[in-house]
């Protein structure tokens, strides 16, 4: 079984519980106005890579994400949901807890199964709208909300993400819609406000691609932790 990867981070603090390692998958269907990862767009764009011998990569680290464990990332890992299935089962054989970053963007059986086998979803909620989906990332909302049913149906926990961006979902009314949107759903266990940097911009010259949120100011971390405080 091979899948394409983009990069594999050796000792990650932010993407989970404890320190992990992160595997970020090549290919996304989403085109995010704020996209960090433009380099990961493209499915063929990374390299294809052997399950067995990323799953030897990885274990080599034990020592170290043993209380933390593995965390699939991207791009969008749910496009290629068959090798991570395997990779998945692999890593949960030895011991190891296993999250999926996801935005929802993908939920075909495989995806859902993946997910279902998850010890953990970070689900990316970029909007609380299917009109903000289709104007920013030329998605749907629908994924989103499928993939929070499924992880109540099966009493799953999942941390909930969203970037934050001036001027397009930092009013107060973005944060209670993003509270009420969530409330119904007890096994989601985290909401977390990410702050819109533009640190990508070099991918964006280098690739030749124009960065939409250029002249947009970075998201203020005194106004980020006051939205936080509406989610209650």
């Amino acid at each position: 079984m091979t899948g394409y990867i983009h990069s594999v981070q050796s000792l990650g603090t932010v993407d989970g519980p404890g320190v992990r390692c992160v595997v970020f998958a090549s290919g996304c269907p989403y085109r995010c106005i704020y996209c960090h990862n433009p380099d990961t767009w493209e499915l063929g764009g990374g390299t294809l890579t052997d399950c067995d011998e990323l799953v030897e990569r990885i274990m080599r680290l034990y020592p170290y994400i043993k209380d933390g464990g593995v965390t699939l990332s991207g791009g969008e890992p749910c496009m290629q949901a068959e090798f991570f299935i395997s990779l998945t089962e692999k890593l949960q054989q030895k011991g190891l807890h296993v999250a999926l970053d996801t935005s929802g963007a993908v939920t075909n059986d495989s995806a859902l199964e993946l997910a279902s086998m998850c010890d953990l979803v970070l689900l990316d909620v970029k909007f609380t709208t299917d009109e903000g989906y289709k104007r920013y990332t030329g998605g749907s909302i629908d994924g989103v909300m499928k993939l929070l049913m499924l992880r109540e149906e099966i009493e799953k926990p999942t941390y909930i993400r969203q970037v934050i961006v001036p001027g397009i979902n930092d009013k107060e009314d973005d944060i209670i819609a993003l509270r009420e949107l969530l409330s119904p759903y007890k096994t989601v266990e985290k909401i977390e406000l990410l702050p819109f940097k533009k640190l990508c911009l070099e991918k964006y010259e280098s690739l030749g691609i124009p960065f939409p949120l250029r002249d947009t100011p970075e998201m203020d971390r005194s106004r980020l932790a006051e939205l936080e405080k509406l989610l209650g």
